[in-house]
Parts: C-alpha cells; sequence; structure tokens
C-alpha cells in the first residue's frame, strides 16, 4: 500500500499517494499551511508552490501586523512622504527627473484620494487595479487654460509615469517590512501610440531656415542657427544649449555632445557637411569667441519655428522633430540604424531606433532595389 503522503525533492511540495494531487506545506508564524495545488504534473505543481508559498506568507506579515499601533506609522502616506524626501536629496536625479515624480504624485492623490490614509498592509492588487481603471478613464480633470478640448481620462504616458512611482512608494513599503509583496505587480501599463512622424521635406527644411533668418527679429539669425544645429547633429535641446566651442574639434572632424538626458547619453558624433558648413559660417559672422562660449546663443526657438512653418505651408513641428528629421535624413542616406541609434545617444542599442524609424529603412531598400538591372 503506497503512504498518504510522499516526499519529493523540492521543499514544501509533497504528493497525496492516493490522489496523486501536489500540495503546498508551509510553515507562516510558527502553524504550518497545507494548500492543494489541484495539479497532478510535478512541473505545474513546481511552479505553482512559488505562487502560494508568497501569498500564505503575505497573510502572515498582515496578520502578524495586526497587533502593531494604528498611528500614520503604517499609512501609504508616510511612504509617499519618504519617497518625496528621497526625490529631493537624491543629487544624481535630474530637476526635471524630480518634478516629474512630484507632478506623478499629485496625480496619484487627485485619482486616489484616500490612499495616503490606507493602511499600507491591507493595500490589495484588486484595489490598485481598480484605481488603475478609474485613473485611465476618468483622469484627474485637470483642463488646461483656453483649452480648445478637454481631454477624457488620463494619457497613457502620465498614467504610466503614476504606475512607476506607485510601484517605487510600495517598494520602500516592503522595504519597512509593512508588505510582502508589492500590489502593484498586477498592474499593467498603458500601451504607448507611436507617434506618426509629419517632417518637412528637404526642400521644405530650408524654406523653413530661411523663413526664421529673415523674420527681421533681434535674435532671427541666432534662431535659424538652432534649428539647423538641431536637424544637423540630433542633439536634444538641452544638449545644443550645453555645447562649446571647446566641444568642437574641427581638425579631428568630431563634436562631443554634453549627455544631459543620462551619463550615458554623452558622445562624440562625427562632423557631417552640412554641420561643418553651419560651424564655419558662424565663426565667420561672429569672429574667434573663447572655448567655454557657448556656440548657440538662444536656448529655443518654438515661436520663431511655429511662424515659419505656418509661412510655408507645411505642419508646425517642435525642437524634438529636428531630431527626429535628422535621424531620418541619414537613415534615407543610407546610414544603418545602429550608427544613427548611437549618434542619437541611445544606450539600447538600436532598438528604439528601428521601432521609430525602422519603417524608413524598408522604404529605403525597396527604393534601392528598383536599381538593381540583369
Amino acid at each position: 500500500m503506497r503512504k498518504k503522503w510522499e516526499r519529493t525533492n523540492v521543499t514544501n511540495l509533497l504528493r497525496n499517494g492516493q490522489s496523486g494531487t501536489y500540495y503546498a506545506r508551509v510553515k507562516v508564524n510558527g502553524k504550518e499551511k497545507w494548500r492543494t495545488l489541484k495539479t497532478k504534473v510535478f512541473s505545474v505543481a513546481k511552479l505553482k508552490l512559488g505562487d502560494v508559498e508568497k501569498e500564505e506568507r503575505s497573510k502572515g506579515l498582515v496578520a502578524t501586523s495586526e497587533a502593531l499601533p494604528q498611528g500614520g506609522e503604517t499609512t501609504v502616506g508616510r511612504f509617499i512622504n519618504i519617497y518625496l524626501t528621497r526625490t529631493k536629496d537624491d543629487p544624481a536625479l535630474r530637476p526635471a527627473t524630480r518634478s516629474r515624480r512630484e507632478i506623478a504624485v499629485k496625480a496619484i492623490l487627485k485619482t486616489w484620494r484616500d490612499l495616503p490614509l490606507r493602511d499600507a498592509r491591507r493595500v490589495t492588487p484588486t484595489d490598485c487595479r481598480q484605481w488603475a481603471a478609474s485613473a485611465l478613464r476618468n483622469g484627474t480633470g485637470f483642463v488646461a487654460p483656453k483649452a480648445k478640448t478637454v481631454r477624457m481620462g488620463m494619457s497613457s504616458s502620465s498614467f504610466n509615469k503614476c504606475v512607476d512611482t506607485l510601484r517605487a512608494i510600495f517598494e520602500i513599503a516592503r522595504e519597512y517590512g509593512m508588505a510582502y509583496r508589492n500590489p502593484l505587480e498586477s498592474v499593467s501599463k498603458a500601451r504607448m501610440r507611436q507617434k506618426r512622424l509629419e517632417l518637412p521635406s528637404v526642400a521644405q527644411f530650408h524654406a523653413i531656415v530661411k523663413s526664421v533668418s529673415e523674420a527681421g527679429a533681434r535674435q532671427s539669425k541666432d534662431c535659424a542657427d538652432l534649428v539647423r544645429f538641431l536637424a544637423f547633429s540630433g542633439a536634444r535641446i538641452s544638449e545644443a544649449n550645453a555645447v562649446r566651442w571647446c566641444d568642437f574639434d574641427a581638425e579631428k572632424g568630431r563634436l562631443a555632445i554634453p549627455g544631459t538626458k543620462s551619463t550615458s547619453s554623452e558622445r562624440v558624433i562625427p562632423i557631417s557637411p552640412p554641420l561643418a558648413g553651419l560651424f564655419a559660417e558662424i565663426r565667420r559672422r561672429r569672429g574667434l569667441e573663447s572655448a567655454d562660449a557657448p556656440i548657440l546663443r538662444v536656448r529655443e526657438c518654438k515661436g520663431a519655428l511655429r511662424s515659419a512653418c505656418s509661412a510655408v505651408g507645411v505642419m508646425p513641428i517642435t525642437h524634438h522633430d529636428l531630431r527626429h528629421l535628422f535621424a531620418t535624413r541619414c537613415i534615407e542616406s543610407g546610414v544603418d540604424v545602429p550608427t544613427v541609434s548611437r549618434w542619437l545617444g541611445h544606450s539600447d542599442g538600436g532598438a528604439l531606433a528601428m521601432r521609430t524609424y525602422g519603417h524608413l529603412r524598408q522604404e529605403h531598400s525597396a527604393a534601392q532595389a528598383t536599381k538593381v538591372h540583369f
């Protein structure tokens, strides 16, 4: 006769000898808990065992914490404050990152108003999923001044930032022993729609530059310099503002781009003929300047770009669209995507560039195929 309970080579996993069903045996707070895994397949039972152990120990942690005082030390609000303090005191974070985190916290508090008073030990994955559905459907209710249209719900980008922030807050709660598992684990991020790029042609771009340069304002030529620099280098606007003459090496034909988004975004790019021509023109117009002098004299040109696009009759473009224009022209000129990705300062080996510009490579490849003759 077979034994009723058969041991396996996996700790806490036993098999009922009569039914063949596998069971989990977990000790929590000094008590032994038995749970059926509802399977007779050993490989499936091993996979289920880990989830059952986590669930039972999570229940045990909450049961143990019932005896703790019901003061503010267990509320989510406490861990939100810790998160904000760490954000403020972290010297490695850029100001834009700090601001983005603070905005995400405000959005969370608007969409989950009683969260700060909730006991961190009792926030469940179901609570988090209900918040996620409500936040995506209703949003924060914010309406921009003079807005012509009112957005219903929360954008995917804002929602995903809120999810990341909430996960970080509950990770702090775990760090303090207030939770066994993060309740945000079961909340999926919203799918981001790929932005459709509507960029000017080469002729339209030159017409935009001419319109910006001849607008008649005191800094019109400086604005045109910025427009061309962004399009010829692929730099972000913050990176363009940080470029100095000492970063320009005419002899070696290289330009050092300071990394303002992250340390990994620091890079050296080859100076293309259009970029070299721009630097030579600026030198002729302004003469020699100190090595620490900024190459560009204006920090932004949004208004000038908008007016020029309207005058030329094309869709308005932004500073970042000029970065897209750089990548597009590089790929259409035959530069491979991984190389373009390095020039842009991406650290993912070209994955983002492929998602954004991969269709251009296919179009270029199809155009080149028409030149093949036998």
